[in-house]
């Protein structure tokens, strides 16, 4: 007679408990995590206050304000104007932002070790940026391209001058510092105002010069942005 084959039994009871002390690990590790984990998981909605890393380029393709130590560092041995600023948190899909918001920003030429100057982030750029993060997530990059115009500047000779300007030898082309207040520093000869109320500052160039005007672009056609954190 043939003796009869003793069945295999699978070990339930043991994968089951090596699966019960797996679990427990796994819960234990996201417990010390909190509910941060989930973060990985959404996307950036409406209303979220979002923290973002960016740089701003001008229409040359030049950084004129960014987050990043490394791009300021090229910008400023290429010859550029940089700026250097901390994170920027916008509101997502919000509209309607200020005519202008003055960010605290270092800049070689400008800034001292003590203090730092403001640099203007225009509202409809912001406005730009709260509708562009939507959908996005933690780390995740993209770029901006903004859709709204900024139409350029144009100085009369003598306007150009009251700002410290050098009418005679501005060329197409010259970077122009351009100044953002509540309360205009220029506006004609009679209207002269030395101290304007929170002022801010962004880099234009000369693209048009006449006998007696010249015209002042300060369109920043771009933003490359990276969500650092929402919530």
């Amino acid at each position: 007679m043939k003796k009869e084959q003793k069945k295999e039994i699978f070990p339930w009871k043991k994968v089951l408990v090596i699966a019960v002390g797996v679990l427990f690990v796994f819960m234990m590790v996201l417990s010390a995590m909190g509910m941060s984990w989930l973060q990985s998981f959404r996307t950036v909605t409406a209303n979220d206050t979002v923290t973002l890393d960016f740089t701003l380029t001008d229409a040359s393709g030049q950084p004129v304000l960014t987050t990043d130590k490394d791009i300021y560092r090229t910008a400023l041995l290429n010859g550029g104007i940089p700026f250097l600023t901390p994170p920027l948190t916008v509101r997502a899909g919000y509209i309607g932002n200020p005519a202008y918001t003055g960010v605290e920003a270092e800049n070689y030429y400008l800034s001292t070790p003590d203090s730092q100057v403001k640099f203007g982030i225009l509202g409809q750029e912001l406005d730009e940026l709260d509708a562009a993060v939507l959908g996005m997530k933690t780390g995740e990059k993209k770029t901006v391209l903004f859709r709204l115009p900024v139409p350029p500047i144009d100085f009369k000779d003598y306007e150009f001058m009251a700002m410290g300007g050098n009418f005679t030898t501005v060329r197409v082309g010259d970077p122009v510092p351009l100044g953002f207040s509540e309360t205009p520093m220029v506006s004609g000869l009679e209207n002269y105002n030395s101290t304007p109320q929170n002022a801010a500052m962004r880099i234009g160039r000369v693209i048009n010069k006449t006998a007696n005007s010249l015209a002042v672009d300060h369109e920043y056609p771009r933003a490359d942005i990276t969500v650092r954190a929402f919530k």
